[in-house]
């Protein structure tokens, strides 16, 4: 299967939906050793971008986006208020992550959280490093990538222990290094405490495909469109598992719903994907 249709497989909760909607009040979180404006900011930048630079991608950045971003470069280190940092941040993140750079924006995303550690921002460096590890090119990256989200997913718990998404997030960061079990654990705990919470029943059967047992995953998925008819991302699993499991009718059945229902083009490209590997098997 093509690595881009297992992304699509794999991401539930998109990564745009969750970082523009985080709450504004609390973006600063400044402590007191942190001067105001950019001053402590712009003194990491240099350093911040060398880092980015290194990182491996699957295409460089056109001239075009080269000079978008540098633009926003400058526009971030010219920021002075709180508002307008976050505002430039905001608008330099998005425009790594159009490049498909997410390792980028998480280096950036990171650097801020450092100085500034309210909960929206080491939220926002955790889910860009989880976002990197889904989408890196090997395991070293996916590695390094998903060891950074842990750091900044724990900094967030330290803060809001409570938080079930990060809980849910965090514990997909496990399954990859020697220690799988704790990301399981992670996502019993959550369940015990929301059996309904849909990105942990997700990344259940996320786990459940990954380990082949795909009637565990027809039940996890079946489970989530009884909560929400409309999480196409779960129909595209869930007629996966069909597939897998020959069930080929009612795998064509839930995967055209998608083509018909779902307004999103991933999502329509990985169900006519899906459809043609039926066909060909």
């Amino acid at each position: 299967m093509k690595k881009n249709l297992l992304i699509i497989l794999l991401v539930g909760l998109g990564i745009t939906t969750l970082l523009y909607s985080l709450p504004k009040g609390n973006v600063a979180g400044k402590t007191q050793n942190t001067p105001p404006g950019g001053a402590n900011r712009d003194a990491g930048s240099e350093k911040t971008e060398k880092v980015a630079e290194k990182e491996e991608h699957a295409a460089p950045l056109t001239p075009a986006q080269l000079k978008e971003i540098s633009a926003l470069k400058s526009a971030f280190a010219a920021a002075k208020t709180d508002d307008s940092q976050v505002k430039a941040l905001e608008n330099l993140m998005r425009a790594f992550m159009n490049a498909s750079h997410y390792d980028s924006a998480a280096v950036f995303a990171a650097n801020y959280a450092d100085q500034h550690p309210s909960l929206t921002n080491v939220l926002r460096a955790g889910q860009l490093f989880f976002e990197a590890q889904t989408y890196a090119l090997n395991a070293q990256k996916g590695g390094k990538m998903g060891e950074k989200a842990r750091l900044y997913f724990s900094k967030a718990l330290a803060i809001d222990p409570n938080n079930l998404l990060v809980k849910s997030n965090m514990a997909m960061t496990y399954v990859d290094t020697p220690t799988p079990m704790k990301g399981i654990t992670l996502l019993r705990e959550v369940i015990e405490q929301e059996p309904t919470f849909v990105p942990a029943l997700f990344n259940l059967g996320i786990l459940s495909i990954k380990s082949n047992q795909f009637g565990k995953g027809q039940e996890r998925f079946t489970q989530i469109l009884k909560l929400e008819p409309n999480n196409h991302k779960a129909a595209l699993n869930l007629g996966f598992c069909l597939a897998q499991l020959d069930k080929k009718e009612e795998a064509e059945k839930v995967l055209k719903r998608v083509l018909e229902q779902s307004k999103e083009a991933e999502e329509q490209k990985a169900a006519k994907e899906l459809l043609a590997e039926m066909q060909e098997h």
